[in-house]
């Protein structure tokens, strides 16, 4: 899912992650944060947190749904939490 904010400048992609056997994850979600065109983060975060801030961004600061991001991502263990 992809969701752009009203002026345009501010974009957050939402990606599905998989692993390397191919299976698809089904708590982890890649978030990438763009900036005027330069990416400014990319972590993963929960399913439940992503819930979370669509609804935030979309009910509470106008933010559109502009794509939906089908194409899954590899995971990549050095973006995970060492916690």
């Amino acid at each position: 899912m992809q969701l752009t904010s009203k002026d345009a400048n501010m974009m957050v992609d939402f990606y599905p992650v998989k692993y390397m056997d191919g299976t698809i994850s089904e708590r982890l979600i890649l978030k990438i944060v763009t900036f005027a065109n330069a990416r400014q983060s990319k972590r993963y975060i929960n399913k439940r947190d992503m819930q979370r801030e669509v609804d935030s961004r979309v009910f509470g600061y106008g933010y559109q749904v502009t794509a939906f991001n089908t194409d899954a991502q590899l995971f990549n263990s050095a973006l995970a939490c060492a916690c």
